[in-house]
C-alpha cells in the first residue's frame, strides 16, 4: 500500500472550494496532515473577510477556522513547526 506524504481527511460532505485550500494547506513541506473536525451551519448574511478568521497553536500543530458561504469548518495542522506553518498561513494571505 501507497502512502502519501501530505495527506487531508476530507469529510464526505466537503466543498470544493475549502477542499483545496487544505489542500494547499497540505503542499506545505512542514505539514504532515490535515484533517477537517466539526462543519457547522454559518447564520447569518455576512461574507468571510479571509478564507481563514481564527489560528490558534495547540500540542500536535494548529487550529485553524475557515470561513464559507455557507459553513464555519474547524480543521487541525498536524506538524512540527507551527509558528512557521502559521507565518507561511499569514504570508500568503490565507489568514489576518
Amino acid at each position: 500500500m501507497r502512502r502519501r506524504r501530505h495527506q487531508t481527511h476530507h469529510k464526505h460532505s466537503s466543498k470544493k472550494g475549502y477542499r483545496r485550500l487544505l489542500d494547499l494547506l497540505a503542499s506545505h513541506e512542514d505539514v504532515h496532515r490535515v484533517a477537517t473536525g466539526r462543519v457547522k451551519p454559518r447564520m447569518g448574511a455576512g461574507r468571510p473577510i479571509a478564507p481563514i478568521s481564527k489560528l490558534r497553536e495547540i500540542e500536535s500543530g494548529l487550529s485553524i477556522t475557515i470561513n464559507t458561504e455557507g459553513a464555519v469548518i474547524d480543521a487541525y495542522i498536524v506538524t512540527s513547526d507551527p509558528a512557521g506553518v502559521a507565518a507561511w498561513i499569514r504570508a500568503e494571505g490565507l489568514a489576518p
